[in-house]
C-alpha cells in the first residue's frame, strides 16, 4: 500500500460503529478501503448487515483523516510496522478467528510471528506464591522447547511469562490493551523495551490510545488466537484470564489449567475450567501432549547460553539476583541441606533469609523439599 492507501484502510478500520468483522466484509465486497470510503449512503446499506448508522459513520469518517495522517507519521518516526489484514505478514492463526483485527501495530522483531510453535499464558494480576513458581518453571522449559509464549504485559502472571521467557533467551509476544505509545503499566516500559529486542508488542489500536477498561477484554482474544493453546495459571470466577480462556475455545484452541488448592480465591477460576473439560497440567509433558501433533514432533533448546558445563548461574540470570540472594545462593550445595545448617554471611538476618530462599526458589535457582531444607538446582549442560 503506498501512504494514501494506507490512510484509506486506517480511516475505514478506525471509523466510530465499524467493527472488524464490517471492515473486512465491506473491503470483500467493494475490493479496498478508498472504494468504501467514496461509496454512497445506498451503495453501503446494499452490503449484509450494513444500516444507516453504520453508513453514515463511514461518510462522516474523513474528519479522523487528519489525526490518521500523524498516527502514521509517529509509526514512520519510531518504527512501528502496520499490518493490514491482508499483509502476507499478518500472522496465519490470528486469521482464522472470529472478527480478527483489521490492522495490528507492532514494534520489534517482525519474525517473532512466524513462530512454528506459539502458546498463550495468562492469569490474575496477584498470583500466590505457588502461582508464581508454576508459572516460572512451565515458562522456562517451554522457553527451552522452542515456545513463543504470548501474554499480555499485564502484572502477575503475565509479567513472571514474558521475563522467564527473556530470562531463558527465548521469544515472547506482548500484546497491549493499549497503543504502542502508551505502554501500561507505566512501570513494565523497561520489561517491553527488553520484549521487543527479540520478540514484539502488538496493539490493534492507534499508537496514540490510552489504555482503557473496553480494551482489554477486545486484547484477550487476539492472544489466544496467535496461540495453539492457552495455559491460565490463576484466575478468580470472575477475570480477564477466563475471558481468553473462552476466546481459546471459541476459536477451536486447546486450553490448559494449573489445579489450585480449593480455598484460594484465584484458583476458582482454573479448578473450574478443569471441570468444563480443560486439559489439567502438572508438567510440560502435559501441555505438549495436548496441543496439535505437529508441535510434539519438533521440540528443541532455543537457548543461546555458553555451552561449557559450567554450573554457574548465566551472566544474565545473575543480573536478576540481588547482593544477598547472590551471597546466600553460594553456600547452598548441590545436595538437600537443612537451612539452619547453611554457613550463612553474618550480616545476613534470619527475616532476610527467608525472604530471599522465597525469591531464589521463584527464579528457579533453588528447590525447597521441604519448608526447614534447601538444595541448589545443578544447570543442565548446554550444547
Amino acid at each position: 500500500m503506498n501512504e494514501n492507501e494506507l490512510l484509506d484502510y486506517l480511516q475505514l478500520s478506525f471509523a466510530p460503529h465499524v467493527g472488524p468483522s464490517t471492515v473486512l466484509r465491506l473491503i470483500g465486497e467493494f475490493g479496498d478501503a478508498g472504494k468504501v470510503l467514496s461509496a454512497s449512503s445506498k451503495q453501503l446499506r446494499c452490503v449484509y448487515q450494513i444500516g444507516e448508522k453504520t453508513a453514515e459513520s463511514i461518510q462522516r469518517s474523513r474528519s479522523q483523516r487528519v489525526q490518521l495522517s500523524d498516527e502514521l507519521a509517529y509509526c514512520k518516526k519510531h518504527g512501528v510496522r502496520i499490518l493490514p489484514y491482508h499483509n502476507p505478514s499478518y500472522p496465519l492463526l490470528l486469521r482464522e478467528i472470529p472478527s480478527p483485527p483489521p490492522v495490528l501495530f507492532c514494534v520489534g522483531n517482525l519474525q517473532a510471528l512466524t513462530a512454528p510453535k506459539t502458546l498463550a499464558i495468562v492469569g490474575t494480576r496477584h498470583p500466590t506464591l505457588y502461582g508464581q513458581r508454576v508459572t516460572r518453571r512451565l515458562t522456562s522449559n517451554l522457553s527451552r522447547q522452542g515456545f513463543t509464549i504470548v501474554s499480555g504485559l499485564a502484572r502477575g502472571i503475565d509479567r513472571i511469562a514474558h521475563e522467564a521467557t527473556l530470562e531463558e533467551y527465548g521469544t515472547t509476544l506482548a500484546v497491549l490493551g493499549s497503543g504502542i505509545k502508551n505502554i501500561y503499566p507505566a512501570s513494565h516500559i523497561p520489561l517491553a523495551k527488553q520484549i521487543q529486542q527479540d520478540g514484539l508488542l502488538i496493539s490493534e489500536v492507534l499508537p496514540s490510545s490510552p489504555p482503557h477498561s473496553r480494551l482489554f477484554p477486545r486484547r484477550n482474544r487476539i492472544i489466544s488466537g496467535l496461540s495453539y493453546g492457552t495455559l491460565v495459571v490463576e484466575a478468580a470466577a470472575r477475570s480477564g484470564a477466563l475471558i481468553t480462556a473462552r476466546h481459546a475455545m471459541e476459536q477451536n484452541r486447546e486450553v490448559l489449567a494449573i489445579p489450585g488448592m480449593i480455598d484460594t480465591a484465584v484458583a476458582s477460576g482454573c479448578n473450574k475450567l478443569i471441570k468444563d473439560g480443560a486439559q489439567l497440567v502438572e508438567s510440560l509433558e502435559d501441555i505438549i501432549e495436548a496441543l496439535p501433533h505437529h508441535l510434539q514432533s519438533s521440540t528443541h533448546h532455543k537457548n543461546h547460553r555458553n555451552s561449557s558445563n559450567s554450573e554457574q548461574p548465566s551472566p544474565k540470570r545473575s543480573e536478576a539476583l540481588s547482593d544477598t540472594e547472590r551471597q546466600i545462593l553460594t553456600v547452598i550445595p548441590e545436595t538437600t541441606t537443612l537451612i539452619d545448617m547453611l554457613q550463612l554471611p553474618e550480616q545476613i538476618p534470619p527475616g532476610k533469609l527467608l525472604s530471599a530462599l522465597t525469591m531464589l526458589e521463584l527464579k528457579q535457582f533453588i528447590s525447597r523439599p521441604a519448608s526447614n531444607s534447601v538444595i541448589k538446582i545443578k544447570p543442565t549442560p548446554t550444547g
